[in-house]
Order: structure tokens, then C-alpha cells, then sequence
């Protein structure tokens, strides 16, 4: 999936406008959500959303539905996610993850949802946004260690980062990513590839930008990513078609996929004097997949 909107679980508006943008994936946002009067009725809009917007209707509009909770150090995130997840969304974006304890932790609370809501075993994936404090940063690679089948992939959030540092930039005067920025953002592809798991750009601030996002959007298919996150409409586009594989990145996944298919038991394949491994074949489908 090449591009990530991020919708507020707020604004009806831009949740009844984002169907139709074009986006891969749409992701209602209650991050933000403050606990209230109002919060109850957000939740069941969120769940009304998902719902009305659920598999029949998403394959044909070709874009998968993902829920943004709150960070599991805030109140009331669990009582966003019990009544939100009646919309069976396709996964979850957690913020501010701090570690893999905190994936088993949301997890176990899916299993017992998807089972009293009647939503099938483990469909739920998740996809933490890390290395958004300085601690978590530094255990990035604990991720690795026994990573739960529910992980689909890694996203991070450079101003997210840049205010718990104290940070007044993300780049430096040349438009490079400082240094702190630059090595979440590296462990974010080199986790994503290890696993064979999605890789996920964080946004550009500015929507307004559109050259900024066009080299931002390019530059991050060609470091790895696999897709990018947007703010606003107008930043779809420009993903879409900055991350569109090239013909010679879809002859070569297909031969990756045929030469799997003609020896479906193999754990490697050779393909051009590389092996190619089922981590391969995954990332191969996943190009191919792509509209």
C-alpha cells in the first residue's frame, strides 16, 4: 500500500470525502480524540464508518480501512477501541509504541474483542509507529526478538519525535534529516525489510509543499519504503505515482512469484544468481498487488 491518509475521527466531512481520493489505505484517527461528552458518539461514528465502508465496498473502491488509536499510555484507549472495532477495521496504527510489550498488550485485547464481537481470528493487524521518544528509540531493535504475527509493519512520526526531544527541526538547511531523524527513520526500513514487513514514511508537514513532497515521496521509495503517510488529499496523488513500480520492478516480481509457483515447496529460489527468499515472495505479491 503506497499511500497512508490519515482522516480525523473528528471531522465528518473529511470522512465522508476521503473514500473517493484515491488513497490505498484510510486511516480514521482518534488519537486526537479528547475524552468528554462527545467521545461516545465518536466512537460509534468511527464504528458506523468502518462498518459502512467494510469489505464489499472497500474491494471495489480498492483501499483498505486502518484505526489510529490512542498511544496505550492514555486514558480511555481501550474504551476507544472496544467500541470502534464493532467496524472490524483491517488493522490498527498505535502511536508512540514504546516497545514489543506494548504490541502483545494491544494484542491480547484484540483476541478477546475479535472474539466476543464475532470478528475473525487474528484479522486485526498492527502497525506501531516507532522510536517516537528518546528511550524507545534507543531499543529499536527489540522489535525482532519473536515479533507477533499481528505486526504488518512499522511507521514513525518525525514531528512526534522532534517534540519529545525538544528538537526545532527535523532537517538541517540543506534538507537532509538531521542525525536523530535519520536513524529512526533507517531502523524503520532495516526492521521492515528484516521481517518482511511494510515499511512506512512519516508525513511532510507542509501539504502546501508540493515539490517538497514530490522529492520526499521519491526519495522514500527509493531508501526502501514500501509507502508514506499523508495530511491532507492533495499529498495522495503525488504517492501514488511516486511510488508506482516501474515495468522492470513488476517483470521482476513476477518472475520471482512464477519461480515460487513452480517450486511451491522451496524455501529459496535462485533467480538471476540471488536467492530469493518467501520474505521476497511476500514483498513480490505486495508490488504486485499495487494498482
Amino acid at each position: 500500500m503506497r499511500s497512508w491518509l490519515f482522516i480525523e475521527g473528528d471531522n465528518a466531512a473529511k470522512m465522508g470525502k476521503a473514500p473517493g481520493i484515491g488513497a490505498d489505505a484510510l486511516v480514521l484517527d482518534l488519537s486526537h480524540v479528547v475524552a468528554g461528552p462527545a467521545a461516545a458518539q465518536l466512537r460509534m461514528d468511527a464504528a458506523e464508518w468502518l462498518t459502512m465502508h467494510g469489505t464489499r465496498v472497500t474491494k471495489k473502491a480498492g483501499f483498505s480501512r486502518w484505526l489510529r488509536i490512542k498511544s496505550l499510555d492514555q486514558p480511555h484507549w481501550h474504551d476507544d477501541l472496544a467500541v470502534a472495532l464493532q467496524g472490524a477495521p483491517d488493522g490498527l496504527i498505535l502511536p508512540k509504541c514504546t516497545g514489543p510489550e506494548q504490541i502483545r498488550t494491544l494484542a491480547s485485547e484484540l483476541y478477546e474483542l475479535e472474539q466476543r464481537l464475532g470478528i475473525e481470528h487474528s484479522s486485526t493487524k498492527i502497525i506501531p509507529q516507532i522510536g517516537s521518544t528518546p528511550g524507545s528509540a534507543l531499543t529499536l531493535r527489540d522489535y525482532t526478538d519473536d515479533p507477533h504475527p499481528r505486526l504488518a509493519g512499522f511507521a514513525w512520526d518525525a514531528e512526534g519525535l522532534a517534540r519529545a526531544l525538544g528538537a526545532q527541526r527535523t532537517h538541517t538547511e540543506t534538507g537532509a534529516w538531521c542525525d536523530t531523524m535519520r536513524l529512526v527513520r533507517g531502523t524503520v526500513i532495516l526492521l521492515a525489510k528484516t521481517l518482511g514487513l511494510m515499511a512506512i514514511e512519516t508525513q511532510v508537514s507542509d501539504p502546501k509543499d508540493v515539490d517538497t513532497g514530490l522529492l520526499a515521496a521519491r526519495g522514500a521509495k527509493q531508501d526502501g519504503f514500501t509507502g508514506m503517510c499523508a495530511s491532507h488529499p492533495r499529498q495522495v496523488r503525488i504517492i501514488n505515482q511516486q511510488f508506482a513500480p516501474t515495468p522492470s520492478e513488476r517483470a521482476e516480481a513476477q518472475r520471482i512469484v512464477s519461480l515460487f509457483k513452480s517450486n511451491p515447496s522451496a524455501s529459496a529460489v535462485d533467480h538471476n544468481g540471488a536467492l530469493f527468499d518467501r520474505k521476497a515472495l511476500g514483498q513480490a505479491e505486495r508490488l504486485l498487488a499495487v494498482g
